[in-house]
């Protein structure tokens, strides 16, 4: 049986990039549709008549938009949203389930891409061992939940905030979560932490 073609969404107002990582997903053993958003209200729109299940973002269209980008969320959850990291906005991440940078090579843009499908084809099918944490994510979900920063949460912890990061990636990743209200749920209803132990 053939496998569907996946729908994704360039937004992005630069025709260079866009028909650079439109040339890369056409050479890709990606089969894909490729659809072109130079704005926000393009997306919206684009979302009315197509299914999409990946979006490519330039994050400086999400600038002081955060909340339009948790209702698209919210609205389109079988949506994944990978990033363009152009290493100028830090917040965009908690926005996006992954991101790659321009400078990244062919082969790994299209790895995390591909990560973004399976994750697509598998949600609703995963079993509890998937979002068993390790001990150390764990430790760094326990910062998160009690509303500690990276660098506290690194510090406590005495690793590295490239690995704290690391850890809330994974913990996304396994759990399919990544607000902070859900992960305290999550960390609840798991028995990580009760609720008299949250900071509040």
């Amino acid at each position: 049986m053939r496998k569907p073609s996946l729908h994704i969404a360039i937004l992005e107002p630069s025709r260079i990039i866009f028909e650079g990582l439109q040339s890369i997903l056409f050479q890709s053993d990606l089969d894909c549709r490729v659809h072109r958003s130079e704005s926000l209200e393009d997306l919206t729109e684009l979302l009315e008549t197509t299914s999409l299940d990946i979006l490519i973002a330039n994050p400086l269209q999400f600038l002081n938009r955060e909340k339009e980008i948790r209702r698209i969320r919210k609205q389109y959850p079988s949506m994944s949203i990978a990033g363009i990291d152009y290493g100028i906005i830090q917040k965009q991440s908690m926005l996006t389930d992954l991101s790659f940078t321009l400078y990244d090579s062919v082969d790994h843009i299209i790895h995390q891409l591909s990560k973004l499908d399976t994750k697509n084809r598998n949600s609703g099918l995963q079993n509890n061992e998937d979002d068993n944490l390790t001990k150390r994510e764990i430790e760094v979900l326990t910062g998160v939940v009690n509303g500690m920063m990276n660098k506290e949460i690194a510090d406590a912890l005495n690793i590295s905030v490239h690995t704290v990061v690391r850890h809330r990636k994974n913990i996304t990743m396994k759990t399919g979560i990544r607000s902070q209200s859900g992960l305290t749920i999550y960390a609840i209803s798991k028995k990580i932490v009760s609720i008299e132990d949250i900071d509040i």
